[in-house]
Formats: C-alpha cells, sequence, structure tokens
C-alpha cells in the first residue's frame, strides 16, 4: 500500500512536462496540478469517515487500492486540462487514502510500537516515490509515452486488489468507530483535543519544512551555492537520497530509542544544519548538510505520527487519518506561500525562514508529553 502511494506521488511531477507540452499548458496551468493533488490529499478525511462508520462487504484497504486503479486510469486516459486536474485530485485522494488505512493498520497492529514500523513504511513509500519517476523515464527512454507508467500502476494495483478479501480483513475492525473503545469523557476529550491540535500543528510545521526544501531546495542552491541548475538538482537528489538513509537508520534506532526522543534530536537536528546551510557557499560542505537536513525533515511525519499512536493506540486510524489531512493542507499552502515570500524579500532569505517551522515544533511537543504522562496518570 505504501509502495503504491509512494510510486503514484512519484509520477506526478515527471509527467507534468509530458502534459504541458501535449496540452500546450503555461506554468501557472502546470502548477494547478500540484494543488490539485494536495487539495485531494487534503480532503481524505471525508471518504475515510465514510469507510470507517460503515460495514463493508471489503476491507478499506482493498477499496483504497481500487481507487489507485481509478486515480492512474484516469490519469493515463486524460487528454485535456480538467481531466489531467481531475486525475491530480484523484491522485492524491486515492494516495492518502491508502497512506492512512496503511498507517492505521500499522497502528492497530503494533500500537505503542508501531513507530518503528511507520518509518519502515515510508522508507518503502520513498524508495517507490524514486521508482514512480523511473517509471516515467525508462518508459519515454525506450519510445514509448509516458502514459504506460500510469497504466503500469493500474495494473499492480489491480493485482494487488485481487488478493483474496480476508487478507484485507486483519486488522480491519480497529478502523471502524463503532468498534472502537469508547473514549472517557471530561477530561480525557480535553485531552484528545490537545493530542489533536498537537498532531495538526506539528504534521504542517514538518511537512512544510520538508516540502518547502523539497520544491525550493533546487532555486535556492543556485542562487547560492552553485550557478548550475543541473549541479543544484543534483544535490536535491542528495536530499531525497538522505530521506531515505535517515529513515533506515532511524528504524534501527527506534528498538531502543523511544520515538519523542528521537523526534526531539531530529527536530534539533534539522535546526542546527539550516543554520550551517545558510552559512555555506561550497558545493561539497552543501552536499553533505542537505544530506543530514533530508535525514532529519525526511523522519518528522513517521515520527510525529509515531509518538501520537503511541500516546493513544487506541486512536490510531482517527490519528493517521488526521495526519494525512494535515499533509496535504501543507503540501496545499506552503510551498505557495514560500513562493511568495521569495517574490518580495528574495530565495535566499525566503528560504532561511524555514529554520522557523522545526524551532516552532519543540513547544508543540510538549503537548504530547503532556497527553501522554495524562494517560500514564489515570492509567494507574
Amino acid at each position: 500500500m505504501f509502495g503504491l502511494y509512494g510510486a503514484q506521488q512519484g509520477m506526478l511531477g515527471p509527467a507534468m512536462p509530458f502534459v504541458r507540452t501535449e496540452l500546450g499548458l503555461d506554468l501557472r496551468a502546470t502548477g494547478l496540478h500540484f494543488a490539485a493533488y494536495a487539495l485531494g490529499l487534503a480532503l481524505i478525511g471525508f471518504p475515510y469517515r465514510w469507510f470507517s462508520v460503515r460495514r463493508l462487504p471489503t476491507g478499506i484497504g482493498q477499496i483504497a487500492i481500487l481507487t489507485v486503479v481509478a486515480a492512474s486510469s484516469v490519469l493515463a486516459l486524460s487528454h485535456a486540462l480538467p481531466v489531467t486536474l481531475l486525475a491530480a485530485a484523484m491522485m492524491g485522494l486515492s494516495g492518502g487514502l491508502v497512506m492512512a488505512t496503511g498507517q492505521a493498520k500499522l497502528g492497530a497492529r503494533y500500537r505503542e510500537r508501531a513507530a518503528a514500523k511507520l518509518v519502515e513504511a515510508h522508507i518503502v513509500a520513498g524508495l517507490c516515490v524514486l521508482g514512480g519517476a523511473l517509471l516515467i523515464g525508462g518508459a519515454t527512454s525506450i519510445g514509448l509515452s509516458w502514459r504506460a507508467a500510469p497504466v503500469a500502476v493500474a495494473i499492480t494495483a489491480t493485482l494487488l486488489a485481487a488478493i483474496p478479501i480476508s487478507t484485507y480483513r486483519r486488522d480491519e475492525t480497529a478502523l471502524h468507530v463503532g468498534d472502537a473503545p469508547p473514549d472517557t469523557h471530561g477530561a480525557g476529550e480535553r485531552l484528545s483535543r490537545v493530542l489533536q491540535l498537537s498532531l495538526w500543528a506539528l504534521v504542517i510545521l514538518g511537512i512544510s519544512a520538508e516540502w518547502g526544501v523539497g520544491f525550493w531546495g533546487a532555486e535556492y542552491m543556485k542562487e547560492t551555492v552553485t550557478r548550475s541548475a543541473s549541479t543544484a538538482a543534483t544535490l536535491m537528489s542528495v536530499y531525497f537520497g538522505g530521506t531515505v538513509c535517515g529513515r533506515v537508520a532511524s528504524s534501527y534506532l527506534l528498538r531502543t530509542v523511544r520515538p519523542l526522543t528521537l523526534l526531539v534530536v531530529v527536530t534539533l537536528g534539522a535546526i542546527a544544519t539550516f543554520g550551517a546551510l545558510h552559512l555555506t557557499r561550497d558545493v561539497v560542505v552543501a552536499a553533505t548538510l542537505v544530506a543530514l537536513l533530508g535525514a532529519c525533515l525526511g523522519n518528522l511525519f513517521p515520527l510525529i505520527l509515531g509518538t501520537a499512536m503511541r500516546a493513544a493506540p487506541d486512536a490510531g486510524p482517527a490519528l493517521s487519518a488526521q495526519a494525512s489531512q494535515a499533509v496535504g493542507v501543507a503540501l496545499l499552502i506552503a510551498p505557495f506561500l514560500l513562493g511568495m515570500l521569495s517574490e518580495r524579500v528574495g530565495m535566499q532569505s525566503a528560504f532561511a525562514t524555514l529554520i522557523v517551522h522545526p524551532v516552532l515544533m519543540l513547544p508543540i511537543m510538549f503537548g504530547l508529553v503532556g497527553f501522554s504522562f495524562a494517560r500514564r496518570t489515570k492509567q494507574r
């Protein structure tokens, strides 16, 4: 499921030059596709809640995979701007649904120990993001249409959906609201709101920092470190490689370190690396720093969600859906705002403001600490 999410996400960007050429789009119309994808991801809470309160003849996981089939098929068949925008929105919605369902199932199965499994799942997603881009590049390099890539993803998803229904029923009970243990009242509800607000704030700040670098890092590198667009793009590939390597390292560290502790460490590491990157003008040093920055920022989302699930193991499905929505909101707003800011104050100054995101995350983490402490006190 996480592989499908990653492959579908990885296709959208590389497909845009071909879509732009075929349809004669300008940059503004091309950019609308990324906004449509983020909007679909932000709206994931509505279908997820609808499925979670109903008894279905099949598992939510199987339905989520079938939505990937639909989204990839629409992209492959699209030949007009309204249809490509619809396909992008469907990709965001279907990707969010498989991600939210997969995270919820991991939370239900591993509960307080879900953080390591979430990190491992996002390693797979990160690798498959690269795979989605390679599908586009590989298909076009051998003379096929770029549309062969979404067709391949749709076929793969169809084969996965054909797996017996009993497979998707595993951990299904925990995903349905009616089967969840009743929440406590009074103080418990107040603490639940604290947890939800902390989760939303941390995810929005973390994803804004991660993808602020992802969207605008190459432009920043070109202006401050190297005048070569090719070198700047290579530095960003080092950044994305660092996100995968960082997740691999944290999956091992989580065997002995609590997710909240590791979250604080990578947040502090991101602050320090942002500061050092702002000062350097050497390409080799910048490459080292962007790899470290990727390792830190790439771990934020799975560690935030893992920490929240550790604090409230019975609320895994709701936390997963809300975290996925927060990702969509961050992707919809943050890169756009950073671009607007760069037009006013310059890319270097605008990029420097990204350090504020991890700085603001540190005090918000106390919300998770307080919720976890209150929960343990109540259970005694």
